[in-house]
Formats: structure tokens, C-alpha cells, sequence
């Protein structure tokens, strides 16, 4: 069939038209999905979000969830991956520093982008005090919260761990996901995040990760196509995460008397599961430090930078209940004679500390924390490396 010319402009008008109210209908979508749209700076963390990668953590049978890559000793009980890193070990007469708590915990060992050499804290450790000796075993895990660094000690302990002190840096975990994750999946306050979740992802196989995470790799700034990817990225999240399933370990009837007191029941697993490792340290004579790490949703704890503002506020289902709730747990509630608040760390700092719009610090964040957890505890860590704790 031959068209005329002037058929062919009416054929491309509509093509014109309809590609433009398919793309504005994909842009509302996708905004409406996402809070962001795919021509903001912020588009390309959004994505980074939902960036799988396989075999990562899984449920664990005793402590919950597990995410650790390395062995870091031979246990006579059992052959398993422990930690999540460990630092350069010397010769001989290590000190043993195990690290426990939630994602924020495991940057003082991770490599990052702007920490390239990771081993954060044992590099300042053995810079400060002029030795080789400290080593950094990191047992944190990503979502960890309380009781899961108690069970993780007690686990390590009848694998043969023994550590010469323990730090346990926790606090956000502890408040953020009971109320921002756990409560909405009728799970209480003291299991390990989205526990239900964990439990369906552990048995996925992960097959549509690879092509997720390529069609996560880059921004073709045209909605249509942009609202095609998110439709699989969104599939294979729901498949690899069970989001969309759910598992009822907690009878309705009980949950509902979990509600009317979770605040507490929140502060309570904090302090008493804390109060339970000061227990297990003493009996063993080592020392035990627990640290309450900053956070930008604290109210009045920092100036925000603009960069902080614009990027890193404001992730609602965190932001809410640490305003609320965070304030609530009481260093004073701890019985360890080390213990260190850096809530208010960061409240005279006007440079940018936070990088995400959860809890993550940049390098110069993360140095402040360990800069000021070395200083507060130098007289420990100095009998430490004299072999004159008892």
C-alpha cells in the first residue's frame, strides 16, 4: 500500500504522541514507585539498592543471619565461615579484638571505595600504640542487631573463640528495624530483621539476579524503557527477598500483646542482651566496650551539611522511629565499666560525616568514631598490649 506524504506526518504526529504519553505514564510510575526521578542525582543510589549479589547473607540456625567470608581460626567443633574479615595477624602474641553489632560495625574492617585498604580500626590500633599485635576479628554482620551479638559470642565461644576484648557497636539496629521492618511483618522486637524474609532468600537460588543487576547498571534516561527494567529488577527482588511471602512465626493473638508494649520490649533487648555479654566477659576477665554510634536522625545531634540534607535525610521508615525512639536507650542502663555514647558526636561538626540516608559514615565519619573510640579507652587498650588486664 502506498501512503502519501501527508499520511505518513499523521502516522509519525501519533507515534510522536503516544510514545510521549507512554514515557509521562512511565515517569509517574516509576516516581510513584521510587520517590526519585530517573534524571535526579539521587536516581543511581536508588538503584544501587536493589543491586543483588548471590551467596550473600543467610540464615543461620543459632544466631540468625550470617554474612561472614572468612574462617579466622580452626574450631575442633565446627568448620564454618565466622567473620566477616580479619586483619594481618604478627608472628605471635596477638590481642584479639572481636567486633560485634549491626552494618556501621563492619566498616571499621571493610575495603571501601573511599577506605581502598580497609582494616580501619586495626590500623589505627597498631599505629596508635606502636605494635603489630592487634587484630581486628569483625563477627558484625549486615541487619545484626541485638540478641544476635550475644548469640554470636556465646557461638563463637563453643567453636573456641576466645578473645582478648570485645567491642560491641551497636544502637540503630537495635531501634530501626525493630519498628521500621519487623513490626509491619507482625514479627517481635527480638528477631533478628525480617526474619521471615531471610528465611524464604536462604532457599532462593538467585537466578534472575545477573540480568537485575545489568538492568541496574545504567540509566537509559527514557522512561519506557527505564519502567521495563524496574518491572524485573522488582520481580527478582520479590523473588530473591520474599517480600511478597511471609511466614508466620508469631501466633496474631500474641503479636497483638507484643504491640502494646514494643517500645520497651525494644529497650529492654538492648539493654538486658548488652548486660548479658558484660556477664559472660567478667566471669571470663575480658574486657567488654559497648558503644552507641551516631546517627543523622538524632534529633539535634549534627548540623547537617547541604550534601547531608539533600541526600542523606530522610529515609522514613528509619527516620520516625530513631527521632522517637533512639533517645530512650540509657548508656547509663549498662553495667560494663567501658561503655561510650557518641550520640552526639558529630553535634559541632559541620562537614559532611554521613554518606547514605540510613546510617553509613564516609571516611571521615568513620575515622571521627575510631579516633574517639581509641582515645576514650587508650589506658585499656595500653594494658592490653602490656599484658596487664586481669
Amino acid at each position: 500500500m502506498n501512503w502519501t506524504k501527508r499520511e505518513w506526518m499523521l502516522v509519525g504526529v501519533v507515534t510522536l504522541f503516544l510514545t510521549g504519553i507512554i514515557n509521562l505514564f512511565s515517569h509517574y510510575v516509576i516516581i510513584s514507585y521510587l520517590e526519585v526521578s530517573i534524571y535526579d542525582a539521587s536516581y543511581e543510589m536508588k538503584r544501587q539498592i536493589f543491586v543483588k549479589t548471590k551467596g550473600g547473607a543467610k540464615a543461620h540456625p543459632f544466631y540468625g543471619l550470617n554474612s561472614a567470608v572468612e574462617r579466622g581460626f580452626d574450631s575442633p567443633v565446627s568448620v564454618e565461615d565466622n567473620f566477616l574479615r580479619v586483619s594481618p595477624k604478627p608472628h605471635n602474641n596477638e590481642i584479639k579484638v572481636l567486633i560485634l553489632g549491626g552494618s556501621v560495625a563492619t566498616h571499621l574492617s571493610m575495603k571501601r571505595t573511599d577506605i581502598p585498604e580497609g582494616y580501619l580500626l586495626s590500623k589505627a590500633l597498631n599505629k596508635k600504640f606502636n605494635t603489630d599485635r592487634f587484630v581486628v576479628y569483625n563477627a558484625a554482620f549486615l541487619g545484626g542487631k541485638q540478641p544476635q551479638q550475644y548469640f554470636k559470642l556465646l557461638y563463637l565461644e563453643l567453636l573456641g573463640f576466645v578473645p582478648n576484648v570485645i567491642v560491641n557497636y551497636d544502637g540503630f539496629n537495635e531501634v530501626a528495624l525493630p519498628f521500621g521492618e519487623n513490626y509491619d511483618r507482625g514479627l517481635n522486637a527480638i528477631y533478628p530483621v525480617n526474619f521471615n524474609q531471610t528465611i524464604i532468600s536462604t532457599a532462593s537460588k538467585g537466578r534472575c539476579i545477573p540480568l537485575s543487576n545489568w538492568f541496574l547498571s545504567g540509566n537509559s534516561y527514557i522512561p519506557a524503557i527505564e519502567l521495563v527494567k524496574w518491572i524485573y529488577v522488582k520481580y527478582c527482588n520479590d523473588e530473591v527477598t520474599g517480600s511478597k511471602r511471609n511466614i508466620n512465626f508469631v501466633r496474631n493473638e500474641l503479636f497483638e500483646i507484643e504491640k502494646n508494649n514494643y517500645s520497651q520490649r525494644v529497650q529492654n533487648i538492648w539493654m538486658d542482651s548488652s548486660n548479658k555479654i558484660a556477664q559472660f566477659a567478667e566471669t571470663r576477665k575480658i574486657p567488654y566496650i559497648h558503644i552507641l554510634q551516631p546517627n543523622q536522625y538524632v534529633v539535634g545531634s549534627k548540623p547537617l551539611s547541604n550534601l547531608e540534607i539533600e541526600k542523606f535525610y530522610g529515609y522514613e521508615p528509619y527516620k520516625k522511629p530513631i527521632a522517637a525512639h533512639y533517645h530512650n536507650l540509657s548508656i547509663s542502663s549498662l553495667d560494663t565499666p567501658y561503655k561510650l555514647d557518641q550520640r552526639q558526636l558529630f553535634k559541632s561538626e559541620k562537614r559532611t560525616v554521613y554518606s547514605d540516608e540510613c546510617c553509613h559514615l564516609n571516611r571521615l565519619g568513620m575515622e571521627t568514631i575510631v579516633d574517639d573510640l581509641i582515645s576514650s579507652f587508650a589506658p585499656l587498650f595500653f594494658r592490653l598490649k602490656d599484658g596487664t588486664v586481669s
